[in-house]
């Protein structure tokens, strides 16, 4: 990530970890970092530990992954489309047909994203 991303570093948040209210104290160093970092949203399937009430305040909402790239997609939709083709050939063992990459994903809680593919079927080749 820092060789792509060498500003996505956040660095100097941990101050803030004891100052702020979530109902898992252990998810706090996320929170912490994504203020430190100005992200506005944390992405993260644990949506009841990161609640509107106790984000807002600072700017954050939280969003599951699912809804965070159905909206990119909805953004952003051949970029999406583009960047997701070359993901299916990231798995280690064996490259999966771009049907059975999509079912992976929608079998992994990616529902709706994994509909827009479908719908994008094509695309993926």
């Amino acid at each position: 990530m820092k060789a792509v991303l060498p500003n996505a570093d956040v660095a100097n948040y941990h101050p803030l970890v004891t100052s702020l209210k979530l109902p898992d104290p252990g998810d706090r160093h996320v929170f912490t970092a994504a203020i430190a970092g100005k992200a506005s949203i944390i992405v993260t399937l644990n949506l009841k530990d990161f609640p509107r009430r106790d984000l807002l305040p600072y700017g954050v909402t939280s969003q599951s992954p699912d809804d965070f790239l159905t909206d990119l997609h909805a953004a952003f939709p051949n970029a999406l489309i583009s960047s997701v083709k070359p993901a299916r050939f990231n798995p280690r063992k064996t490259t999966p047909s771009v049907e059975a990459f999509v079912d992976a994903l929608q079998q992994s809680g990616l529902k709706k994203f994994s509909g827009v593919l479908h719908r994008n079927i094509a695309s993926l080749n």
